[in-house]
């Protein structure tokens, strides 16, 4: 049985907090020429707006530029990065709309090409909790795709928890121009686009066994 999509607690979700500012301040406008009436529903208003913007204002200073978040992985710093076994392969997800940084990815030096595994990331403005996967080895990292949902479902929770650890793991990809591989014999040719990614299929048991040691 597939593992349940995981989503974004509304209480954290920008979209929704926004919601409830515009419908207070709605309802305020709306009463507010009704003596009683519009005096009670603006103090409702108020009371339910500003523990919004309060939150509202705490996310944007926890995803700040220069911050890691659900919506983006800025920066390695600090992380132990852990090779782990694969047992096949996956096509990510999404790389359509990455390729401008997996041509970033490209022309780094390193033809051997390794992506890090962000858990708990969502698309912009987006509630599902999916595995996003980040090219390394470049000044930053940069944005290859998603794990399909199904993979990325059944090892997301596990994947947290080593980031909580201070554990990211990694494995190995490969990119496709046009659905063909780079020829090792023109190393400057550049690939035609649409470029996929292929990365390697995370073992079972090979994530949980980094927790055992």
């Amino acid at each position: 049985m597939p593992a349940p999509r995981r989503k974004l607690s509304l209480l954290v979700w920008e979209p929704f907090l926004l919601g409830i500012v515009v419908v207070a301040a709605l309802a305020a406008s709306m009463t507010s020429r009704v003596p009683v009436v519009g005096t009670v529903i603006g103090i409702v208003a108020v009371v339910v707006a500003v523990p919004a913007i309060v939150q509202i204002v705490r996310l944007g200073v926890r995803s700040g530029r220069d911050r890691n978040s659900a919506s983006r992985l800025v920066r390695l710093d600090g992380f132990d990065l852990r090779e782990i076994a694969v047992d096949g392969v996956l096509m990510l997800d999404e790389s359509n709309r990455r390729q401008d940084s997996i041509d970033l990815a490209l022309g780094w030096t390193d033809p051997a090409l390794t992506v890090v595994l962000w858990p708990g990331a969502t698309r912009w403005l987006g509630r599902e909790l999916r595995v996003e996967a980040y090219f390394a080895g470049g000044p930053t990292p940069a944005r290859a795709g998603f794990l399909p949902r199904g993979t990325g479902a059944s090892i997301g929770k596990t994947l947290e928890a080593l980031r909580d650890e201070g554990v990211l793991v990694t494995v190995p990809a490969r990119v496709f121009g046009d659905g063909k591989l780079p020829d090792p014999s023109r190393p400057f040719t550049r690939l035609s686009r649409p470029l996929t990614v292929e990365v390697g299929r995370p073992a079972e048991g090979a994530i949980d066994a980094i927790r055992l040691h």
